[in-house]
């Protein structure tokens, strides 16, 4: 902790270690890891509700080091594990320098895989009063024999130093999608929110030997570990299979894997190992294909700069309140004692976190940069606009753990990551909207001067989810070609018939029984949608296609997009849909292109699936009228109602339609 306080007096650090910046002249670069399985019973960290030691063991965990320079040399420790506390740092800091590696060079990351060992100052609340002596004992255990596991792998990497090339080149992946679910502005819990903010860059630094063989291969992602779920196994989830797979396709090769600005994103899908490893698979092809192809040539660590930020905390509670909750018995009642023993000791309570930055250069050609905690994505995307994006690289969980650092959008928003979560970190109270500035502000005084971005730099390309609506409708073309029954055969020849006499017009909603949610749509993306279920008999939905047709009693078709689901739920008879009351239709969940009629045949509904699950699936529903009457020349109304009770099935109506323009896509596909 010494550092910290001389950075604090000194305000800014910076050391240069390379004076060379001819990219071709070879670094002395090592690269090492070890194995950091516990080999005892110990709780793992990650999720409050585990509060017995690991099960078993799914994947083995490592420490893993970088080290660039050959004089006072860059080091980078990367562990498996859920976030490792700044006294730690500081712990290994001072064995390391008597190898003549000055504390400030060094980082230490995690990450941040929620099924690894609970290390001592971690989440400190989480734990308080809620584990035997035995347990503590061996938390104790585990985090010494870290601390001794990580020197031994960078006085390795020290002697495996030999001339290499380094460079560096930025790809992207997709699976991290943010899991704040926002209804009417605020946070309503955790899930899959696809308009919300991601960070799906991939950043990738490789250091080759004089025979150009990859020594060492380093890639960065935003991204929460947690696609295992609260499994009580050891395993370093998907950034764990990440590194397997990069080293098993470059064998001569340590892999280290970061994780970005990702403490709003989660890993999609989650629910197992298999998605773990479908997802460090991702990210081992990416970084094979950016590692054939040329990158930029690197300098080596030209220069390490820091500062100590002061995040400001809202105004602490007086003594009373702590008083008063002492005897809770809950995660306040610790956050209670915790706070009196502060009043006891210092007086006070600290309105502010001390909060340690840090920054690599790499010449002109590169800045990483170093954050504390788990920073939502929010300062990554600021920090790529008001720096020069295509030249930086922004790590978290590194140097310290002082819980979450929320953006103003999402202390604005509430929930997790902006209040309750600060209680498990032992922090009184949430921070002021001002500590987006303030790091922002820490951050940018450190690079802007080598690193500022230009007035007309193009934004970052990566903040935001591609659409998956065009890799449908080329999915459709495909299925289009495929052989078929004679069943399929009938309703792709009346889809066809159905776009041919589509009128433009947009379904407007909704009345009715109808509950919001969001889920998949036609192509899979998350959306906002009204459903019924047939949960209750009668439950009904409405909604309008106000319509100008000239066309008399010619055929037309009306479609929209929705989704039918839970197949495996009791069938109860299914649905009903009436067109402007009359002509009712029954249908129920399918996964399937269906056509169902009414009785007198005078109008059809027909449904394309375009996207499916196992339960569920998602299209477009055309009503095609074959005898339009007068009424329907200016009006339809139509309404789905229940015809059962006691199942889950659901029928949904997408709020956001866009009808026009994908019919368009459908008609290009259908050709």
């Amino acid at each position: 902790m010494r550092l910290f306080g001389l950075i604090i007096l000194c305000g800014l650090w910076q050391l240069p270690i390379i004076a060379k910046t001819d990219s071709e002249i070879n670094v002395q670069v090592g690269a090492a890891k070890v194995d950091v399985t516990p080999r005892e019973p110990v709780v793992l960290a990650g999720y409050g509700g585990r509060t017995k030691e690991f099960d078993g063991i799914d994947t083995s965990l490592w420490a893993r080091c970088l080290v660039i320079g050959k004089n006072e040399p860059a080091v980078i420790v990367v562990v498996d594990n859920c976030g490792v506390p700044g006294k730690l740092r500081s712990l290994l800091a001072k064995r390391l320098s008597k190898q003549g590696i000055p504390e400030k060079n060094l980082v230490v990351s995690a990450t941040h895989t929620h099924n690894a060992p609970n290390l001592r100052g971690y989440a400190p609340i989480l734990w308080a009063g809620r584990t035997s002596k035995d347990q503590e004992k061996r938390i104790d255990d585990y985090t010494n024999f870290l601390i001794d596991k990580m020197e031994s792998v960078v006085l390795e990497a020290l002697e495996k130093r030999q001339p290499m090339k380094l460079g560096w080149s930025r790809g992207s992946v997709q699976f991290g999608g943010n899991r704040r679910l926002i209804r009417e502005g605020k946070w309503a819990g955790f899930g899959f929110q696809r308009n919300g903010p991601v960070d799906h860059s991939l950043p990738v630094l490789v250091a080759r030997d004089i025979k150009g063989n990859a020594r060492a291969v380093w890639a960065n992602y935003a991204c929460h570990c947690t696609t295992a779920g609260s499994r009580n196994h050891v395993g370093g989830d998907w950034a764990g299979y990440a590194n397997e797979m990069i080293e098993k396709e470059f064998k001569s090769a340590v892999s280290l894997m970061t994780i970005g600005c990702g403490a709003d994103v989660g890993p999609q899908p989650s629910g197992g190992l298999e998605d773990a490893k479908k997802h460090g698979s991702s990210i081992a092809k990416e970084v094979k294909n950016l590692l054939e192809k040329e990158m930029i040539p690197l300098p080596g660590v030209t220069s390490v700069t820091g500062t100590t930020a002061k995040l400001p905390l809202m105004k602490p509670l007086p003594r009373k309140h702590w008083e008063s909750q002492k005897s809770a018995g809950s995660f306040q009642g610790e956050l209670a004692k915790a706070m009196l023993n502060q009043l006891d000791s210092a007086g006070s309570i600290s309105s502010e976190v001390n909060y340690p930055i840090q920054s690599w250069k790499f010449g002109d050609r590169l800045a990483m940069v170093f954050l504390a905690g788990e920073v939502v994505v929010d300062y990554s995307v600021r920090l790529n606009s008001e720096l020069d994006w295509k030249r930086l690289w922004i790590n978290a969980w590194s140097n310290d753990m002082p819980g979450y650092i929320p953006s103003k959008r999402v202390l604005k928003e509430g929930g997790y990551e902006a209040e309750f979560s600060q209680v498990y970190y032992g922090l009184p109270g949430p921070y002021l909207p001002e500590v987006e500035d303030t790091v922002v502000g820490a951050v940018t005084d450190l690079l802007k001067n080598d690193f500022g971005a230009k007035e007309d730099q193009e934004a970052a390309p990566f903040h935001r989810f591609p659409s998956p609506e065009p890799a449908t409708f080329k999915r459709i073309a495909s299925w289009l070609k495929e052989p078929k029954s004679e069943k399929d055969k009938a309703i792709v020849e009346k889809v066809r018939e159905c776009i041919r006499s589509a009128v433009p017009a947009h379904a407007t909603m909704v009345s009715g029984q109808g509950q919001g949610t969001e889920w998949h749509n036609f192509a899979g993306d998350f959306v906002e949608r009204t459903f019924i279920r047939q949960s209750k008999k009668g439950a009904r939905m409405s909604w309008t296609f106000p319509l100008n047709q000239e066309k008399g009693r010619e055929p037309m078709s009306l479609c929209f997009v929705g989704g039918l689901g839970w197949k495996t739920e009791p069938e109860t008879g299914g649905f009903m849909m009436l067109i402007n009351g009359r002509d009712p239709i029954q249908f129920d969940v399918t996964a399937d292109p269906a056509i169902w009629s009414s009785s007198n045949k005078s109008i059809e509904l027909i449904y394309l699936p375009t996207w499916s699950s196992s339960l569920d699936s998602g299209g477009f529903f055309f009503v095609h009228i074959l005898k339009p009457n007068a009424q329907e020349k200016t009006n339809v109304k139509i309404s789905v109602s229940s015809l059962g009770e006691g199942s889950m099935r659901w029928f949904a109506l997408d709020s956001e339609q866009k009808i026009m323009n994908r019919l368009k896509q459908l008609r290009e596909a259908f050709k």
